[in-house]
């Protein structure tokens, strides 16, 4: 690992006239140790072209690689081992930051006792409107320790993520062969079963989500990732640590079970478990093919 404080990483798909949202706010940074790594994920735009520009301005280090599409989080996974940086930070490529955000990130963890035992800072998103997306992290601050009891405490909203490298490269994402898509958490919670978290109470990223974006798409990518979504689920399975979680855990995996034609029949033991999941399942189906039609 080199001197470098932060990968500021950049997944990117067809966003050129976007990303420079993310070049713009890295060139405001107050705290400048760090790095920005772009990984293509098969552009057919002038993506290229446009960072080529950024490097002619920048005064911090790019790298761009460009690879076939294979997904987000395969762009994480091979992005986890490019990284030099002690932290990293996914920075989507139509998102914006505040001029302090590195600033904040690394004075926060300074302050971290016993640092040997937390994976991350997690901060709060905002829209371009400054309404906070989901739930304020201040009514869970004292029950929430790590990314497990977030999870089981089901906080609402997309939030911000600064992580170890190195932790990271431990838990990367279980993308099946062919498929493109993992939730997030599933890294997280691996992270989360060992590591704490500190949760912070602030916004520090700006975010606006585009109508062909992941977040705007989420059956779509699921069911198109059936079996990497199952694996997420097993996982959130054995992390669930109330009733309405394991429910819901158990629920999805079901659904996804029977998506991906790998549903069994012990299954059916938990009879409203699996009722609800097939009923989830078949609603997926009909909402896909209504979108088809």
């Amino acid at each position: 690992m080199s001197d470098i404080f932060f990968t500021v990483f950049t997944p990117t798909y067809n966003r050129s006239t976007l990303i420079h949202r993310v070049f713009d706010s890295l060139n405001k940074q107050s705290f400048r140790n760090f790095e920005w790594l772009i990984i293509d994920d098969g552009s057919t735009d002038d993506t290229e072209s446009v960072i080529s520009s950024f490097r002619e301005q920048a005064d911090f280090p790019i790298h761009y690689v460009k690879k076939c599409n294979q997904g987000k989080v395969s762009a994480i996974n091979d992005a986890l081992d490019l990284a030099d940086g002690e932290f990293f930070l996914v920075f989507d490529s139509d998102d914006w930051c505040t001029d302090n955000a590195l600033e904040r990130f690394h004075t926060v963890w300074l302050t971290i006792e016993n640092k040997e035992k937390y994976c991350a800072i997690s901060c709060l998103k905002s829209g371009s409107d400054s309404k906070v997306v989901g739930e304020r992290y201040n009514k869970y601050l004292g029950s929430m320790n790590n990314y497990v009891d977030r999870f089981n405490l089901q906080v609402r909203g997309d939030k911000w993520e600064c992580i170890k490298t190195k932790i990271h490269k431990d838990c990367k994402y279980d993308v099946h062969a062919g498929e493109k898509y993992q939730a997030p958490e599933y890294a997280w919670l691996k992270m989360g079963k060992n590591y704490s978290t500190l949760f912070v109470d602030e916004v520090l990223s700006i975010v606006e989500y585009q109508a062909d974006g992941i977040s705007n798409n989420n059956i779509a990518h699921r069911v198109g990732s059936s079996i990497s979504t199952l694996s997420f689920y097993t996982l959130a399975l054995s992390c669930s640590k109330n009733v309405k979680m394991r429910f819901r855990s158990f629920a999805n995996l079901v659904r996804f079970s029977a998506h991906s034609k790998k549903l069994k029949y012990r299954y059916i033991l938990n009879v409203p478990g699996f009722f609800f999941g097939y009923i989830l399942f078949i609603h997926d189906k009909y909402k896909l093919k209504k979108v088809d039609d």
